[in-house]
This record gives C-alpha cells, structure tokens and sequence, in this order.
C-alpha cells in the first residue's frame, strides 16, 4: 500500500491516467489464456411461459405442465414469468469430481434459483435488481453456486426469471469449477478492455463539461448554459454509465436503471429547451418556436408515462414509449433542420444543425445495429460542435455587451459635456459684459470674437467623437486666448509641437484636453498670488504612443487653498476625459493612461501640476 499526496490537477490527471495504463496492462497479461480458463460445459434447459405470472415453484414440480427447449429468443415477452428447468442428467458423474460448481446464466432482470438443502426446498434471488452482482465483472454476473445434492429430484435446478428490456441472451445454460468461475468475474480480455476504455474516456470528458458549464451558468445567468449542461450529464448517463464503477449502482438497482432507460428522453428535453434559448426561437423563428413548445410537452409527459408504465410492470407499454419518441425526435430533427437552413438568420444556426445532424445519424446508427459507439461518436462531435457555438455565442454576447457599454457612456459623455458647454459659455458671456460695462469696448469686441469662433468650431464638431490633432490645438489655442482676456491677461501660455508629430494625421476624442488645461487655470494658476503664472502644453511623439504634457506652476493640488483637498469637488470634466481614454483602449491592456504629477518647490512647498496624458498610437 503506498500513498501519494497531490497537488493540482496536473497531478490528479498525471496519476490516475497512470493508475488506468498499468492496470489494464496487469489485466490484460493475466488474461491472456482466459479463453482455456473460461472453458464451461453446456448443460439442456427448457422454459415454461408463464403469461398470467400465477405459477408457483409447487405448481411446476407437478409435472404437469410442458417445457420446451431453451433458445435466445424464448423470453420476448416482457410483461411475462419465465420458468426454466435446467437437466442435470448428463452431467452426474462429472459433478461428483469436485465438491462446489457454478451455474453460469444470462443477466436477468429479476431471477430466482430453486434448489435442495438437506431435503428442504430453498430458493436464492439472483437477478440483476436483487443486489447478489455487486462483485460480478462489467460483463459477466457472478453465477450460483451449487453441489450435486442441491439438484432436484437429482437431477433439476429450476429458475423463475423476467426481463424488462429485450436483449441478446448467453444461452444455452453452462456450469464450470467454482474455483475457475473467478476468471469471469476478476479478469478481463484485451477485447473486453477496449469495449470499457471509450465509455470511461467519454464519461470524463463529459463530466468535466458538465462543471465547465454549470460555472458558467453560475456566473453569467444564463439559463441555456444550464440546461445544454443536463444535456451533457444525461448523455454521459444514458450511454457511459453501466461501464463506469462508480456508477454501477445504477445498474443494481430498479429506480437507478429506470434513470437509465429516461435518460434518453431528458437528453432530447434539455437538448430542446437549450436550443430554443440559445437560437432565441421565440423572438427570430416563431413556428419553430411553438413546435418546440409543442415537442417539449410531449417529452414531459412521456417521462411520467414511462415512469408509471416501467414501476407498474408493464415492460413492453414502457418499451413501445421510448420507441415512440425515438421516432417522434427523428422527425422533428429532420424538420427542424430544413426550417432553420431555409430560414437561418445568424451563424448560430450551422451549430445547431451541424451538431444535431451528427448526433442524427449516430443515434440511427446505435438503434438499427445496437452499437452504442456509434452514437457515442456522435455525440461526442455534436457536443464539442455544440461547445464552439457557446463560445462563440458568449464571445457575441460579450461584444454586444461591449458596443452597448460604449453607447451608453458616449451618451453619458455627450450629456455632461452638454453641461460643460454652457458652464464655460455662461462664464465668457459674464466676461464679455463685464468689459462692457467697464466701457473696454477693443477688449469686449476681441474677446466676442474669439468667443464666437470657438463656439461655432465646437457646435460644429459636437456630432463627431473624434477630431485631428490639429483641430483640438486650434480649438484650445482659442479657448486660452478667451480666457487670458477674461482674466487680464494674468497668465501666460505656450502651445509645441513635436516636429515629428503628423497632428494633421493623428485622432483623438474631441475636446479630450480642455478639461485639463481649465483644471490647470481655475484650479491652478488663478489661485496663486505672487509670481508670474505660467502654463505650457506639449505635444510628443514617443515611439508606440502619444503624449500630451500640461504643466503649470501654480498653487498645486496639495495647497491650503486649493479645491483639489476635497475629492467632492474634482472637476467633472476630468472624470469624463479619463473614461473616453478607457473606451479608446479596445483591447482592455490599460495602454492610455493619465499621469499627475504634483511639484514641489526647494521648500517642499507645492509649486505646481503636471499631467501626462498617453494615448496608444494604433499603428505600433
């Protein structure tokens, strides 16, 4: 015994793809002369019908009812009791060679052996539902022990037995050494670890899109990833579970193999109600949509039929249920498949009826050669098919997301700006009237001037997102040149360009900077009370970005008197600016950026601001 401690899920992979490789190895080794090991000897059996299931094992030792000889389709009736008498009469002799034997029979669903101990008669279930296979292989049941006194008359063993579902039976009965039956039960063939390697395969990875999926559906909300997961656990159910061990309970049990047996019918439900949200039928295909509707009513109360019908015994009933809807999905499969091709609106559509037209003929497949891989093979392409159109789907989803965010803030960038204008137009007009009255008519003329070009450039651009480099200079050429007049001239400014810097070329979002530059002088400069006032603007040209410098000297953000010490009154036209920088980075790498920079003068004392405004060029 030996323990390993692991780590991440690199480990939980590594180790137990590594436990099923040398497992298998070891079985397939041992089993190599199974074919000699297994060797069974053939004993008669004969059946009695017992259509009303009246019949006592008291009834049958009358003799006065007639067997006929055993074959593989003796049982076809599902609703009915079976009695089987196996003849020993042959086989005296050889049964006193060894002390215990075993009784080699077909899995049954529900069985009872009759036998002698001690003059007494006994009866032992066996049947699959009867709990007594739990240590039986993946192929083959335990068998039953027996001695050569536990024969009937001494000769007979007898078994009452009913299927519920109709299957290929390994007949006639055979009887080998208690001692070699261990070769059924404990080894297994090369072949026979092929048939249980694909189910496992399939089982995980459906399992791990099962979790993938339900995370998803926990985090986004959205009710088609839900149900598209239940699809893919009732798939991994219905076509992986009786060859995975920790699933064979479901095989052991009536309600778990009922599971089972539904499966088929849920896998076809949810399939439905995920397509119908993902292809948004109610809204882009109306008729496929009520069909849908109409479908999915039907499967409900199929699953309740076939549970009433299966739990009250009446196997074929339940049987003909499950063929009905294997018909009924086939039909709609290949309408449903020529409406959306016909009237197909989005590449969604090719998902859907490409995953659905495999999984079709798989599922043909498996009904018509009872070959279950075919319709695994199916199903594994429609789901990873599947998979893709709900990556694509949330990749859409994202980007109409995405665009619908933009939107908003542009509209909400729009409305503020709206209100930045008449704040700045409300303040010039005050100027203006202020020159007015002070009878400074040159002054007032200049500056209504100026005011007037500036306003009509901005009521010009105000429909566009974006202006040339140029645009935006002259526009804040303007703005400074108006509000130097307002203020007396009080400050001095300064505009360079890089020589490298194409500004007729170059685009940003429209009015992009003023927000800065009015922060630099209201904020800034107008507050300081000696010493010259001074602000500057540079535009650069640095390798893969463009770099806008605003840089006063005035009181700083960190000053006694400065409105920057309270967060409430920051300017709104700096919140507005650093969220059309963010809208302009379209791959969300954080590659515009807005830098303050606070100076300080040999007192430490604050001596100004500077701002680093990086745009990303697109080009680089």
């Amino acid at each position: 015994m030996f323990g390993v401690r692991l780590y991440s899920f690199k480990n939980i992979v590594f180790w137990t793809y590594t436990f099923i490789v040398f497992g298998i190895q070891f079985n397939t080794l041992s089993a190599q002369n199974l074919s000699a090991d297994r060797k069974t000897k053939e004993v008669p059996s004969y059946f009695l019908k017992d259509k009303a299931n009246e019949l006592g094992i008291e009834d049958i030792l009358k003799d006065e009812y007639t067997f006929a000889p055993f074959t593989n389709k003796s049982m076809d009736d599902l609703n009915a009791s079976y009695w089987i008498r196996i003849d020993f009469k042959d086989e005296l002799d050889t049964l006193t060679t060894q002390k215990i034997w075993r009784l080699r029979t077909a899995v049954f669903s529900e069985a009872t052996l009759y036998y002698m101990t001690e003059n007494t008669l006994k009866q032992k279930a066996f049947g699959q539902f009867d709990g007594n296979e739990k240590d039986s292989s993946f192929f083959y049941p335990n068998g039953f022990p027996f001695q050569k006194q536990n024969l009937i008359s001494g000769r007979y063993l007898y078994v009452k037995a009913q299927m519920h579902f109709k299957t290929t039976y390994t007949l006639p009965f055979r009887y080998l050494s208690n001692d070699s039956n261990r070769f059924y039960t404990t080894y297994y063939t090369v072949q026979e670890v092929k048939k249980i390697i694909p189910s496992i395969l399939y089982f995980g990875a459906c399992s791990i899109l099962f979790l993938t999926f339900i995370v998803v559906y926990l985090n986004i909300k959205k009710t088609e990833f839900l149900f598209y997961s239940l699809y893919v656990f009732f798939s991994a159910i219905y076509l992986s579970a009786a060859n995975i061990p920790s699933l064979r309970f479901l095989s052991e049990s009536k309600i778990g193999f009922w599971t089972v047996l539904v499966s088929q019918i849920l896998i076809n439900l949810f399939y439905l109600l995920f397509s119908k949200l993902y292809l948004n039928t109610s809204k882009h295909y109306p008729l496929l949509n009520i069909i849908i509707n109409i479908v999915v009513i039907i499967l409900v109360l199929l699953i309740l039929s076939h549970g009433f019908t299966y739990f009250s015994g009446f196997y074929i009933e339940q049987g003909s249920i499950l063929n009905f809807q294997r018909g009924l999905m086939t039909l709609f499969g290949l309408f449903s498949m020529t409406y959306l091709l016909y009237k197909a609106k989005d590449i969604l559509v090719t998902f859907i009826v490409a995953g659905s037209f495999i999984y079709m003929i798989g599922a043909l497949g498996y009904l018509f050669t009872f070959n279950k891989y075919y319709m695994m093979g199916g199903s594994t392409i429609e789901i990873f098919i599947f998979s893709l159109g709900l990556a694509y789907k949330i990749k859409l989803g994202y980007e109409d997301k995405l665009t619908l965010q933009k939107e908003i803030s542009m509209k909400e960038i729009s409305i503020k700006r709206a209100q930045m204008n008449p704040h700045f137009i409300f303040n010039s007009l005050n100027s203006i009237q202020h020159l007015i009255l002070n009878n400074n008519k040159v002054s007032a003329l200049s500056y209504l001037s100026k005011f007037g070009k500036l306003t009509r450039n901005i009521l010009e651009s105000s429909h566009m997102a974006t202006a040339t480099l140029k645009e935006e200079i002259n526009l804040l050429k303007s703005y400074l040149e108006l509000e130097a007049l307002r203020f007396d001239n009080s400050f001095n400014y300064s505009i360079t360009i890089d020589d490298e810097l194409d500004i007729e070329s170059v685009e940003i979002p429209l009015m992009l900077i003023q927000p800065f530059v009015e922060n630099s002088l209201i904020h800034g400069l107008i507050g300081k009370k000696v010493g010259k006032k001074n602000i500057s603007l540079r535009f650069l040209n640095n390798d893969d970005h463009y770099i806008v410098e605003i840089e006063d000297n005035g009181i700083g953000r960190h000053s006694k008197t400065t409105i920057f010490r309270n967060e409430e009154h920051k300017s709104r036209g700096m919140g507005i600016t650093k969220k059309r920088l963010e809208m302009l980075d379209i791959d969300n790498k954080n590659r515009n950026s807005i830098e303050i920079v606070d100076k300080y003068d040999s007192d430490n004392q604050p001596s100004g601001t500077k701002i680093i405004i990086r745009i990303h060029n697109p080009l680089k």
